[in-house]
């Protein structure tokens, strides 16, 4: 009996023997990338190791509103403060759970956008916390909202 969903299958693609392909994410600059379903934000420093916090353990998205220059995601355990402009499609992704990733803008690796209007992440800085305790007492040590204006 034949196969009626066979038409359907994806066969995957292998590369011919000595070919390769090269990354995606290398051939211009995105401040971020979404998804449907995702389950940790990996977030990419230019000069620093990517981190990749689960979705669950983000307790607040502290952000300018329509200004669109910055933003500070607070989880748990670290705190990650972000600055940048455009970046109000950013906010709404993050507050549904749908951003993939977020990176900071590299020019060792990518041409600077040439369009003024895109999400441009210019620097993300990450605070990790010693305890669940210390993050709660960090908006009133440092005050967010200087944070946000500072930006």
């Amino acid at each position: 009996m034949a196969d009626p969903l066979a038409q359907f299958r994806k066969t995957p693609q292998t590369p011919a023997p000595g070919a390769t392909t090269p990354p995606k994410d290398t051939d211009a600059y995105a401040a971020f990338g979404t998804k449907d379903k995702v389950f940790r934000l990996r977030i990419r420093r230019a000069m620093a190791p990517t981190r990749s916090p689960g979705y669950a353990y983000l307790l607040d998205v502290v952000y300018d509103g329509s200004f669109g220059t910055s933003f500070v995601l607070v989880y748990t355990f670290l705190m990650v403060l972000v600055r940048g402009k455009n970046l109000q499609a950013l906010f709404f992704a993050l507050e549904n759970g749908m951003v993939d990733f977020i990176q900071e803008f590299d020019p060792d690796r990518w041409a600077k956008p040439t369009d003024e209007t895109a999400p441009f992440i210019e620097s993300i800085e990450v605070v990790v916390q010693e305890s669940a305790s210390s993050v709660s007492g960090a908006e009133t040590k440092t005050d967010m909202q200087e944070l946000l204006i500072s930006a």
